[in-house]
């Protein structure tokens, strides 16, 4: 629940290159300029100032004379108009969550700023891919840029650059659990924002020190720098970073069983966030209150903030919040014994849980795909890049069999990375074949299941009903082996199959984590065909409650039960 000031807020700013805040009057002035030239450089340098200015206010206008621009720089080979506007479209186009337009023109904006040898556009250019990167979760190459541009900046004796660049770097040690690493770029970057009088930089910084200190549970030391921060924003008259120290703190003192100093911290963020009409923070605030309450027994605060937070996500569809609210009302009424409402609210929780679930997945495939599309445009700018520079070779003199060496490589190049595309593609589709012929075959079996289990019920009800002792011993026994059979027989069927597809999915489990049971086994090649509790259930005759149980048993074992890894995800990594 901890927020880290710095994401959110300065990775966008980063984007903002040369935006400038201007009256309106200024833009239509350079409209009716533009209107009336004939100059084409002169139009560029009137197409970038207009995509400058609108940049922050009106998208779809200043993306219109970017493109524009940039059309007109390409075609009259003005390669500085170029670099600057494809910068500017980037950061347009990460305001509209293009993040595969916006970083084909930061990568545009970093290619010709080394052309040009222009080391501040590059170190920009170079931000500004990182940054895209961070948000699909490409760390690595997010690393690599940052670090790229930290060094131009030191080149450059630029402390803003540099004191932004280990803000930067030290949140991606954070998210990497690497916590001496990131206390130590956020200090650094604090002792530069302090020589440059930056405010803003200090606090988001001993916010983001404070967490480092909270993940290593050194409490005195993150209250102290949460409390610095608070102290700063709230001087600087900064209402939403206030408020979002105040629910930091408030974390805080929840971890060390203080309720009191908590639920003082949660209604002055609930307060501000209120007065923002900020209804997502304030929600999260009222479920973090309606929690302690919930834990020391205050009843109705509980369920009034509950309800209250619930009736917030509904209304702006917050899943996470209905999720949050469902299921602190199901405890809440589970305790009061109120198994009616309890059952309701664990419904609509597992509901919206489930929804959520299916959306990350989505979210996984989405950066996945991104990742892949960016990494296949880098590979085409380089070979732009290189296909230029051969270029240059043979007018200055390069033979010309060393250009049909290279086109000959590249073309073999090509001809491979088909044929392992097609090799991957094919494999694919044959996995997924058979996954979906496995989950047919288990459908299947379930039926089976049920159906055996209905001809042992009525069994059973005719034993009860017949008078002699001796059928009765008969019809028990044929009841029985007929349970006994169903799920050896669906175990067998299933492992086999299971086997076929995933034929190494047990080695590798029994070889990181030897002490799992047969039971475990089976638990795990469930869920690694993205099974929920209710199928498995269905398909074994456990109950979902033992299952859930099993399941966290299983997390233990992986040693994954006190982290936000999901168990299917896990599982299927391996």
């Amino acid at each position: 629940m901890i927020i880290r000031n710095f994401p959110i807020q300065f990775l966008v700013a980063i984007l903002l290159i040369t935006s400038r805040v201007v009256g309106e009057n200024v833009s239509d002035s350079l409209e009716k300029a533009l209107a009336a030239t004939n100059d084409d450089e002169l139009k560029i340098e009137l197409l970038i100032d207009l995509t400058d200015r609108l940049s922050k206010t009106d998208h779809s206008k200043a993306l219109t004379y970017g493109l524009e621009a940039y059309g007109l720089a390409e075609n009259s080979s003005n390669t500085k108009g170029q670099q600057k506007v494809s910068l500017i479209i980037a950061s347009i186009y990460y305001y509209l969550s293009d993040l595969n337009n916006a970083m084909h023109y930061a990568s545009i904006s970093k290619d010709l700023a080394e052309d040009l040898n222009l080391d501040q556009e590059l170190a920009q250019s170079l931000d500004a891919i990182g940054v895209i990167y961070y948000d699909i979760g490409y760390q690595a190459k997010s690393s690599e840029n940052f670090f790229q541009s930290l060094r131009i900046y030191e080149k450059l004796k630029d402390k803003n650059g540099i004191g932004a660049n280990y803000c930067r770097i030290g949140t991606l040690y954070l998210d990497q659990k690497d916590w001496d690493k990131a206390a130590d770029y956020y200090t650094k970057s604090i002792e530069l924002a302090k020589e440059i009088n930056s405010s803003e930089g200090i606090a988001s910084n001993l916010n983001n020190l404070a967490k480092v200190y909270f993940e290593k549970k050194e409490y005195e030391q993150a209250l102290k720098f949460f409390n610095e921060a608070l102290q700063m924003n709230l001087e600087a008259d900064e209402t939403y970073l206030a408020a979002s120290n105040y629910l930091n703190i408030a974390d805080v003192y929840l971890e060390l069983k203080q309720y009191k100093t908590a639920i003082s911290n949660l209604n002055h963020a609930k307060e501000l966030f209120d007065k923002l009409g900020n209804k997502l923070r304030l929600a999260k605030s009222q479920i973090l209150l309606s929690e302690i309450y919930l834990e020391t027994g205050q009843k109705t605060e509980c369920e009034l903030l509950a309800k209250n937070a619930l009736h917030i996500g509904k209304g702006n569809g917050y899943k996470e919040i209905i999720v949050s609210a469902a299921g602190t009302l199901s405890k809440l009424y589970l305790a009061g014994i109120d198994s009616a409402s309890a059952f309701r609210f664990y419904i609509l929780e597992k509901q919206y849980r489930d929804s959520l679930f299916l959306e990350e997945k989505q979210k996984t495939l989405t950066r996945l795909e991104l990742q892949y599309q960016f990494e296949k445009n880098e590979k085409n700018l380089e070979l732009t890049r290189q296909r230029k520079n051969v270029v240059i070779s043979v007018i200055s003199g390069c033979l010309f069999f060393s250009l049909i060496i290279i086109i000959l490589i590249l073309k073999q190049l090509k001809l491979k990375a088909k044929k392992l595309a097609l090799e991957k593609e094919n494999h694919q589709k044959e996995l997924t074949f058979k996954n979906k012929e496995m989950v047919l075959n288990v459908m299947s079996l379930m039926k089976k299941n049920e159906m055996l289990a209905g001809l042992s019920e009525k069994l059973i009800t005719f034993e009860k009903d017949t008078s002699s002792s001796e059928s009765k011993e008969i019809i028990k026994k044929v009841a029985v082996e007929i349970q006994k059979s169903q799920g050896d027989e669906i175990w067998k069927e299933f492992s086999h199959r299971f086997k076929e597809v995933h034929g190494d999915f047990y080695d590798k489990l029994l070889q990181n984590y030897p002490t799992l049971t047969p039971n475990e086994l089976k638990l795990c090649a469930f869920l690694r065909l993205n099974m929920s509790s209710k199928d498995i259930a269905e398909l074994t005759g456990q109950r979902v409650s033992s299952l859930e149980t099993a399941r966290y048993r299983l997390r233990q074992k992986l040693g994954i039960a006190n982290s936000d890894v999901n168990l299917i995800t896990f599982l299927a990594s391996l």
